[in-house]
């Protein structure tokens, strides 16, 4: 691109979201690409962003990207006037490809994966939910999550977390996703939109969701089949894991993260369908999807 921000020299754009712009960036200093984001705020209150910026350089967990510096300045081009001011957050550079993504091009995972991967995510959850003022991360969801070369995964973009507040109202915009954010968080029924670690949970089920079915509970028949209609193989414990962590009442979910983790190890203990009631899983899931999505193809397959 030719533009640079100080030692920063802009090689592309990576995504944009509602929170700011992101590029890749090459530090010139240290040979290094990095992750460099622009962020988005209403007339750019400095005070606000460096408050937001320290709050993620204080974060250190395996998941989580390295906050390497804040800068103030302007994006400009080689040898050419000043093109944009404002604030940019450097951050380390993860070389993989967002869950959605992933998902999107590979289809769903087998349940063992899911479990790798869900363990990580209750992981770095309970590492935000625990801390002294609790972290809520508020907008869990594929996009957010990066499935690195190596297999792991990381959670990124925090301009939607928030520090827990008991019992009081944070006055802040809520950040919901169709799909994945928990009822509270728009503030049904008469409620204030509200948001704590079961909110988290709640999102949490349905990135599992997603990952088993490929099918983005954000679009219909959203997420309303069980994931054994697209899966028959799943384990009942682990449906009864996701219908769990999504109950529409937050108060009949996992109240933290650590009970989830501590069912989702115990998956040895889960029998799944084998034999007979398999293959009727399997009939069943294929006559509920021709209802649903209109599969002409597939009644076919089944018409004596």
């Amino acid at each position: 691109m030719g533009e640079r921000i100080g030692k920063y020299r802009i090689l592309g754009p990576l995504g944009q979201g509602g929170e700011g712009v992101v590029y890749l960036a090459e530090d010139t200093d240290l040979d290094r690409r990095v992750a460099l984001k622009r962020l988005r705020k209403e007339g750019d209150a400095g005070e606000e962003i460096r408050r937001e910026a320290a709050f993620l350089r204080d974060l250190r967990h395996p998941m989580l990207p390295v906050v390497y510096e804040l800068l103030c300045g302007e994006l400009c081009a080689d040898d050419s006037p000043l093109q944009e001011g404002g604030w940019y957050l450097v951050m380390e550079y993860l070389e993989g490809t967002s869950l959605h993504n992933y998902i999107e091009k590979r289809g769903s995972v087998r349940e063992e994966q899911a479990c790798l991967w869900g363990e990580m995510l209750l992981d770095v959850l309970i590492y935000l939910h625990s801390r002294k003022t609790p972290v809520i991360y508020r907008d869990l969801k594929p996009a957010n999550i990066i499935v690195c070369r190596d297999g792991s995964l990381r959670l990124v973009d925090f301009g939607a977390a928030f520090f827990r507040s008991y019992g009081e109202e944070s006055g802040e915009r809520m950040a919901w996703t169709a799909g994945y954010g928990a009822p509270e968080q728009l503030g049904l029924k008469g409620c204030q939109p509200l948001a704590d670690e079961r909110s988290d949970i709640y999102a949490f089920g349905r990135v599992l969701y997603y990952m088993v079915t490929g099918a983005d509970p954000g679009k219909p028949p959203y997420g309303r089949l069980a994931p054994s209609l697209y899966d028959p193989l799943l384990s009942p414990g682990f449906e009864r894991l996701i219908e769990h962590c999504t109950m529409e009442d937050p108060e009949e979910r996992y109240q933290v993260a650590a009970e989830a983790l501590h069912d989702l190890r115990e998956r040895g203990r889960w029998k799944r369908g084998t034999g007979n009631r398999g293959f009727l899983r399997c009939v069943e899931k294929q006559i509920c999807l021709m209802q649903t999505e209109g599969y002409g193809c597939l009644a076919e397959e089944f018409r004596l």
